[in-house]
């Protein structure tokens, strides 16, 4: 295996080395950061809002969050051990000052979380297996009743297109609904090469 396939699989859960420079490439790639504040501002977040992020990554978009809540909490939530330690360095002011919280764990069955939020978001972290609605179940669970949940996807590979990304957005949002989120809402982000899309849920 080439040292650039290599890396390339560490952005399903990163370890070690090679998933540390896959942190780096996500928290400086300029399409990563557009998706991820898009997704943010689609959240319309409050400042004492509780909020989860699924799949954090290197904490860049933790920090945004952070900014935009004086008076609220975040919890992220990650599999890989090595992106966990990355959140915490970059983020260490709020976690001592406790409005922070970072746990290790997946997303087909969630650790124990404190609590419900207000908002939880996830962007492209959920696609790799955790995407059915028994899954979406164990996510939807810790939403507070009138809660926002935004999972944006941008697709990646040769086969990547923006029908496919529609096509996922749509998939996703009857998944939604399965789970027990009454009100779904396709967004767009035109991009290159592809598009990203978001789906905004509610219960009602």
């Amino acid at each position: 295996m080439s040292l650039h396939s290599a890396l390339i699989k560490q952005f399903r859960c990163p370890q070690g080395f090679l998933g540390i420079l896959a942190g780096r490439v996500m928290a400086t790639r300029q399409s990563n950061l557009q998706r991820n504040l898009w997704t943010v501002d689609l959240l319309d977040l409050q400042p004492d809002d509780r909020v989860l992020e699924l799949g954090p990554g290197p904490g860049v978009t933790l920090s945004v969050i952070l900014d935009k809540l004086p008076n609220g909490f975040v919890v992220g939530v990650d599999h890989s051990a090595t992106m966990l330690r990355q959140c915490e360095k970059k983020n260490r002011r709020d976690l001592d000052a406790g409005r922070l919280k970072l746990l290790e764990g997946n997303f087909t069955e969630l650790p124990e979380l404190p609590g419900v939020f207000d908002k939880i978001l996830a962007v492209n972290s959920l696609q790799f297996d955790a995407m059915n609605p028994e899954a979406l179940k164990q996510v939807v669970r810790y939403l507070t009743d009138d809660g926002t949940l935004a999972i944006t996807f941008q697709p990646r590979g040769q086969d990547a297109s923006n029908e496919k990304a529609r096509e996922f957005g749509e998939k996703l949002a009857a998944f939604l609904t399965q789970a027990g989120l009454a009100r779904t809402r396709l967004e767009i982000l035109p991009m290159q090469p592809v598009s990203a899309v978001c789906v905004l849920a509610q219960r009602a």
